[in-house]
């Protein structure tokens, strides 16, 4: 079951891992970025061109003294920046920017948009959104602004040292950095000339604000400041308690399936060691209700099977031993001196009239033995089984002139095509006649037709009928009535178990019944769904 598990739980969250944190060739990501690329050009394409109408008539040389002025009139960040510039994003600026725009996330998450201004060395670039920092930003600007009022009071020399003794009220860093030493990128610098204030993430996920003095060339940085943890711990204990509860429920699924899939595992090793009679008790409404109702239906035709050819071999053998004892005895008195010609004639017509009750035997073992295994589609095939039938019934109708055969065939099927083993059912029908012709005394009537969804095929005769209580057994491999006729007839009991046997190849049934003849009444029965492949 563990192994089950891990491999449902592989299948399950390793393509939601890849399709939410995995970037690179991921189909989600590819169209959320190209719809988002869409959506932000088209909504910013004619700021950008009304921009560039600003700068058309100045000088290239002056446009970095101009733009400021130009980006006071925006909310977002606006900036000019060059190819040599730093920006927060991977790749070659200048390669990238073959398009017209290119649009981008920051290292926060944030868009941005990147224009080349005409053809010049300069490019605009526009953050689309408020970032974290930003926000971070909103809350700190008070303690930067209460500590630059304590740099006012304070004369310049002494800048380092008040905020010396500043710092052991707060646990992070104040200092005072010279303006041209900064490093950072372009934008922020931009910012930072613009505003007098600027603010970025580190590469540890720290805040730093920085914020111009009065003496411009001196800027205080306030920070590193560790990000809150809160926000990442509530993120990973909802990622935890999202993974722990689709995890319960892929063991909710799983251990039914598994518990299930070992019973009938359990069954089948039990069947297979010959325990026939092991079926798998699975509820109906288990996933696998289906399977174990297949395996149950296999396990009681190859039990039904394996019984009825454990009760044929017993019957072959019985009913071999007969004839075989006729002809060991008679070549015993062939061979004996005090035989008379007579005597040896007698003995080979018994010794020939054996061979050919053997013979006769052994073909209708292989017959029904033919028609006991599963059905072979490839005996199947398309045809009009009512001419057959009127033309094997006249053909019996000329070898038993004496006998009345009274067919009827419904208007229905007169011309119907049936998907069958014409050659099986010729031979159950023929196996029927011959039966009623044992025990007949002067008509026999065949009925085919359809009733619901089944074909029927049906043989009556006047004989004597067969008594309720036996009417199970004729059709089971060499057993016979006791009556009149069983001597006058050299039946083995295999041809009525052939017609069953036929009648199961075509997912059908046979079945005996009183006739309104007065004898018996023998009908052959199929689906109708069968005559189509």
């Amino acid at each position: 079951m563990i192994k089950l598990f891990i491999r449902v739980w592989v299948l399950v969250f390793l393509p939601l891992f890849y399709l939410i944190y995995i970037t690179a060739y991921n189909p989600i990501h590819a169209v959320n970025d190209a719809a988002r690329f869409e959506k932000i050009t088209a909504s910013f394409k004619g700021t950008f061109f009304l921009i560039e109408q600003h700068l058309k008539d100045i000088p290239e040389s002056e446009w970095h003294q101009v733009f400021p002025s130009i980006a006071n009139q925006f909310s977002y960040e606006l900036a000019l920046i060059s190819s040599n510039d730093k920006i927060d994003y991977s790749g070659d600026l200048e390669q990238l920017l073959e398009n017209e725009f290119v649009v981008y996330s920051d290292y926060s998450g944030s868009d941005a948009i990147v224009k080349r201004a005409f053809n010049s060395s300069w490019f605009i670039h526009m953050m689309l959104a408020e970032t974290e920092e930003q926000r971070m930003s909103n809350l700190s600007q008070g303690t930067v602004q209460l500590l630059m009022q304590i740099l006012q009071k304070t004369p310049q020399p002494e800048w380092q040292a008040k905020l010396d003794q500043l710092q052991p009220e707060f646990d992070f860093d104040l200092t005072l950095i010279e303006r041209q030493s900064l490093d950072i990128n372009a934008i922020k610098l931009a910012q930072l000339n613009r505003t007098g204030m600027t603010w970025l993430i580190n590469e540890k996920n720290e805040t730093e604000f920085y914020r111009v003095t009065e003496n411009k060339n001196l800027v205080i940085k306030v920070g590193p400041i560790p990000v809150p943890g809160d926000t990442l711990m509530v993120f990973l204990v909802m990622i935890i308690l999202f993974v722990t509860v689709v995890s319960l429920g892929i063991l909710i699924f799983i251990f039914p399936l598994w518990k299930d899939l070992n019973k009938l595992s359990k069954t089948a090793s039990l069947f297979g060691s010959g325990y026939l009679d092991q079926r798998a008790a699975i509820g109906r409404f288990s996933s696998i209700a289906r399977l174990a109702k297949s395996f149950n239906t296999m396990a009681e035709r190859i039990e039904k099977m394996v019984k009825s050819q454990r009760q044929l071999t017993n019957a072959i053998a019985h009913d071999l031993r007969t004839p075989l004892s006729r002809i060991s005895f008679a070549f015993e008195m062939l061979d004996s001196s005090e035989a008379s010609d007579d005597e040896k004639k007698r003995y080979k017509k018994s010794i020939s009239s054996g061979i050919t009750t053997l013979d006769y035997l052994i073909n209708q073992i292989l017959m029904l033995s033919r028609y006991s295994r599963a059905t072979d589609i490839t005996h199947f095939g398309h045809c009009v089984l009512a001419q057959q039938i009127r033309n094997e019934i006249s053909l019996l109708q000329a070898e038993h002139s004496k006998i009345v055969f009274e067919l009827a065939i419904s208007p229905e099927i007169q011309d119907k095509s049936l998907f069958i083993d014409q050659r099986a059912i010729l031979r159950a029908l023929n196996n029927l006649i011959s039966n009623a012709l044992t025990y007949t005394n002067q008509t026999i009537r065949i009925n085919f037709f359809q009733l619901d969804n089944e074909y029927r095929l049906s043989v009556e005769d006047d004989g004597d009928g067969i008594a309720e209580e036996d009417r199970d057994k004729v059709f089971v491999p060499f057993k016979q009535l006791d009556n009149e006729h069983r001597e006058a007839s050299k039946g083995h009991g295999l041809g009525l178990a052939i017609v069953q046997q036929i009648a199961e190849w075509h997912s059908g049934h046979a079945l005996v019944n009183a006739s309104s003849l007065g004898g018996a009444r023998f009908e052959f029965c199929w689906p109708v769904k069968s005559d189509s492949n």
